[in-house]
């Protein structure tokens, strides 16, 4: 967590904790009195410049600027915290009922919210401020009106997308009432945003009492406000006096912000994941003289730098793909298939990642080449069908927009052509009413059509290599089939290569020309389609297909499931990592990696493959 945060994050913390402290045990500490005029006792003088005596220095009035600064504090922190209370959990219920609820109330409380924050908060202040005489009760109230439109806001955002999820789904399948909804399931979940936003708020409340005492609006007492109003005076040659606590209100201001964008950033991964840093090692390999490949792939291996420790998804990996071929990658969950595309095209769920080998997509160099001409390559040479198409697809945007965006940026054609362009593209992928489709919003359409849409989007500049992520997971049967063909025929019209991961070997057989079979993020065999399935050497190979049904079985029968799971990644084992779900395994099996063998048609990773040892070894 720390390595996440960040050590500004921890300092803002420590300087929070300071102040806190030092407002809370004032009077337990030895510290002066803020109040009394140490000139006339000749320990201090009046302007006293900042010394190890006095930290601070003292004011026009011989008083301790140190004490005077802690003394102000106080106010701050009391305003900060019962303002940020109150108007938090009233916003917040506001923001989750709204929400969750939605219909009428939802309409009502937009309205309210949206009329509130419109309104100029500085000219409601100053007017209570003139109107009742400032105390803390005013300025709590006040400001926790103030206060209640923001959460309300945000809270309502984060709410919406969380009352579309599955755990949701399941409460209310249950029977769970909607207080319960909101208490058990709603709640937790919009804490953490609301905490962020709390730190952000609090120091916005110290800047607006700050901003009150310059018109003399402020508190009773000692604020840090009055000393920066009474100290402006005397800028120009005792700069100490103002300057010292506007420093101190300042980096309070500082460390809440940092501990709220910092808390934020806990909820916010993509936010984080902005700054990347993608690491290059090696050198790339050299293309053989007659290879025409338009995607090669050779030694690439992946590392992510987590905050659990080091990751390889991807390692050693070597494919090629020609153009006008399809390729399979096949792997249960978590076996590092849909990595293989991130590295191709440069795309991870965090920061800090290594790669290091040869990747080239019709001869560019993906990993080394400059940003242009990769983002160029990404735009016209590659397509990418994701498998969740309601997340690839901007919800704000229409349709039309998305499919004519790329070929705006990439293929230098008038909004106009585009558009017809991206009407043609529609047909093609066979969407009826087309221009229809172009006016729509992604949420208007059904799963299939919104998958037949990010296809359109993928082939909008004819590119030469299509990755397709488990196209079809999210599709029933009739329209699984649907889709495969469509990209299948489209593959073979256009003379693309296509990658098509996909967990499902009888899609690979139907689909694909050759097949990587991968695990624990290693190829641990790799053919043309009809000779794996035809004489599969690496057992897990045969695992993968025995585990697909058979319709000849009796009805009732078993199905055949792999036993175990697959290794951490984190720290994986020694020798084969498949070892420890083999039926064949063999003591060599746990201590060396294994050797790539077999032909270069057909190769495989297994110290005893099945054309070897046809049965389990004993």
């Amino acid at each position: 967590m720390r390595k996440r945060l960040g050590i500004l994050f921890w300092i803002a913390v420590l300087w929070i904790v300071l102040v806190v402290f030092l407002a809370i045990f004032r009077d337990s500490l030895p510290i002066a009195d803020p109040v009394a005029r140490l000139a006339r006792s000749g320990e201090c003088e009046r302007f006293e410049r900042p010394s190890w005596s006095r930290w601070f220095g003292c004011d026009n009035a011989g008083r301790d600027i140190f004490a005077r600064s802690v003394e102000g504090a106080r106010p701050a922190l009391v305003l900060g915290v019962v303002v940020t209370g109150i108007a938090g959990t009233i916003g917040t219920l506001v923001g989750v009922i709204s929400g969750y609820i939605r219909g009428l109330f939802d309409t009502v409380m937009t309205t309210i919210v949206d009329i509130s924050l419109a309104f100029p908060a500085l000219v409601l202040l100053i007017a209570v401020s003139v109107a009742f005489e400032p105390s803390l009760r005013v300025f709590v109230i006040v400001f926790s009106i103030l206060g209640i439109p923001g959460y309300a806001r945000i809270v309502r955002g984060a709410t919406f997308a969380l009352a579309e999820r599955e755990f949701v789904d399941a409460s209310e399948s249950m029977g769970a009432t909607r207080a319960r909804i909101v208490r058990r399931e709603l709640l937790p979940n919009v804490a953490l945003p609301v905490l962020s936003f709390a730190f952000i708020g609090f120091a916005l409340v110290i800047i607006a009492e700050g901003g009150l005492a310059f018109l003399n609006l402020s508190l009773d007492g000692i604020t840090w406000g009055k000393e920066i109003s009474e100290g402006r005076h005397f800028i120009v040659d005792h700069p100490h006096v103002s300057l010292i606590p506007s420093t101190v209100m300042f980096l309070t201001i500082l460390a809440f912000n940092l501990v709220g964008d910092g808390l934020r950033s806990l909820v916010a991964p993509r936010e984080v994941a902005t700054a990347r840093r993608l690491h290059i090692e090696g050198t790339p390999e050299p293309r053989s003289e007659g290879d025409d490949a338009v995607l090669r792939i050779v030694d690439l291996s992946t590392k992510l730098h987590t905050p659990g420790g080091l990751v390889e998804p991807v390692d050693q990996v070597s494919l090629s793909l020609a153009p006008g071929e399809a390729l399979g990658i096949v792997g249960e969950s978590g076996s590092g298939k849909t990595m293989i595309l991130r590295s191709i095209v440069g795309a991870f769920p965090l920061a800090d990642v290594t790669r290091a080998g040869t990747v080239e997509v019709d001869g560019v160099d993906m990993l080394r080449s400059a940003d242009t001409v990769s983002r160029r390559t990404l735009g016209t040479n590659i397509g990418m069908v994701s498998q969740n198409p309601l997340t690839a697809l901007n919800p704000v945007r229409r349709v039309g927009d998305q499919v004519i965006e790329p070929m705006i940026v990439h293929g230098d054609l008038s909004r106009a052509d585009a558009r017809e362009r991206a009407l043609e593209l529609l047909q093609q992928v066979g969407i009826p009413a087309a221009e229809r489709c172009l006016r729509e919003y992604p949420h208007q359409l059904s799963g299939g059509m919104r998958q037949r849409v990010t296809i359109a989007i993928a082939l909008a500049n004819e590119p030469k290599l299509l990755l397709a992520d488990e196209p079809t997971s999210a599709l029933d049967v009739t329209v699984q089939d649907q889709i495969l063909r469509l990209l299948d025929g489209l593959r073979r019209e256009r003379g693309m290569g296509m990658v098509l991961v996909t967990h499902d070997l009888a899609v690979v057989k139907g689909f694909t020309d050759n097949v990587a079979i991968v695990y624990a993020g290693q190829v641990v065999e790799y053919g043309p389609t009809a000779e794996i399935f035809a004489n599969p050497q690496h057992r897990y190979t045969v695992a993968l297909m025995n585990s697909m049904p058979d319709l000849n079985l009796p009805s009732h029968s078993e199905l055949t499931t792999i036993e175990g799971a697959p290794p951490s990644l984190i720290d994986p084992p020694s020798g084969c990592r498949f070892a420890e779900r083999c039926p064949a395994v063999q003591d060599k099996c746990r201590t060396d990696d294994p050797v790539r063998a077999g032909t270069d048609v057909h190769s495989y990773s297994c110290w005893f493959p099945m054309s070897e040892h046809p049965v389990e070894v004993s």
